[in-house]
């Protein structure tokens, strides 16, 4: 049995953790005054909190002593300015040591992003160099090595996941995948810029279902790529959603002959996830839309 320690678990990926986390570890996340809170059935304690005002958290995660910590909230999203990306990098720095310097927490599992790359086109390797373009990637970067420090310094276990461009239930809707299935159920012409662009879209239980293998098995500390191993243009994704409201792919094939050039097309290295992990993304983009359309569904019930 473990103890793990879950921030994030109210948001688009953390929602879906608790249906890959063993049912026999304690799960503890936590959940801000005023949030929406836990779905119901979730065997999940409760910590109550904010970062920005972390005593009584800390107070708690004492008590507790996790085994481990998967780190995914990240806040104001999509407010990428200095003042909010410093704002998390002070949250997550505190939090990080008092779960390593105090709570003797052995595994740390922290959210990193495929735009830590800044690679427009081909496969992304964890062993690639890092671009820093804006302050969200220079924070992401600084906690990285927050975090290999850590691990050299403590026996603590590091787990730097890459995620490339997730999708799926509980996304936020002006992301592309509902911003465009929201245009097609409406009946509006799709608007669509770079439909020529390609980027690897994973499904949001797959990054779910790795983020609780990777809180579980014994790793090495290090980067990871978390995506599908391969990229898909954005008509693509117009076609797949057309296909699958059961329309015609007339305004996908137009896009696909657009004049435009591509501008992004890269994609996830996974070769190292596979071999520690034992894992790959398997929903493809067919399978992965066709779930997200049967929760929008579900949703209107």
């Amino acid at each position: 049995m473990m103890k793990i320690f879950v921030t994030g678990m109210t948001g688009f990926i953390g929602s879906r953790l608790p249906k890959f986390l063993s049912a026999s570890d304690e799960i503890y996340a936590l959940v801000r005054p005023g949030s929406k809170g836990l779905p119901d059935g979730t065997k999940v304690r409760t910590v109550r909190g904010d970062l920005s005002a972390p005593s009584a958290i800390f107070d708690e995660l004492k008590r507790i002593r996790p085994d481990a910590c998967i780190h995914l909230a990240w806040e104001g999203i999509p407010d990428f300015s200095y003042d909010m990306s410093q704002r998390n990098l002070d949250q997550s720095t505190q939090l990080v040591r008092c779960l390593v310097e105090e709570c003797e927490c052995r595994k740390l599992v922290l959210a990193g992003s495929c735009v830590e790359y800044g690679k427009p086109f081909g496969p992304c390797r964890e062993v690639d160099p890092i671009t820093i373009t804006s302050y969200f990637t220079w924070v992401k970067h600084a906690l990285c090595d927050l975090g290999m420090f850590l691990a050299e310094k403590y026996p603590v276990s590091f787990v730097w996941p890459r995620f490339f461009y997730v999708y799926g239930p509980g996304q936020r809707s002006g992301s592309l995948v509902p911003s465009i299935a929201l245009m097609l159920l409406r009946g509006e012409p799709l608007s669509v810029k770079m439909p020529l662009n390609a980027n690897d879209f994973i499904y949001v239980d797959d990054i779910a279902e790795v983020l609780a293998l990777a809180a579980h098995k014994d790793i090495p500390t290090g980067i990871y790529n978390f995506g599908t191993g391969k990229s898909v243009p954005v008509w693509k994704v117009c076609e797949v959603l057309e296909k699958a409201m059961g329309r015609e792919s007339v305004c996908a094939g137009e896009l696909k002959n657009s004049l435009d050039q591509a501008t992004v097309d890269f994609w996830a290295d996974t070769q190292q996830s596979e071999k520690v992990l034992g894992w790959r993304g398997h929903t493809d983009i067919e399978q992965g839309i066709g779930l997200y359309l049967k929760s929008l569904k579900e949703e209107t019930v």
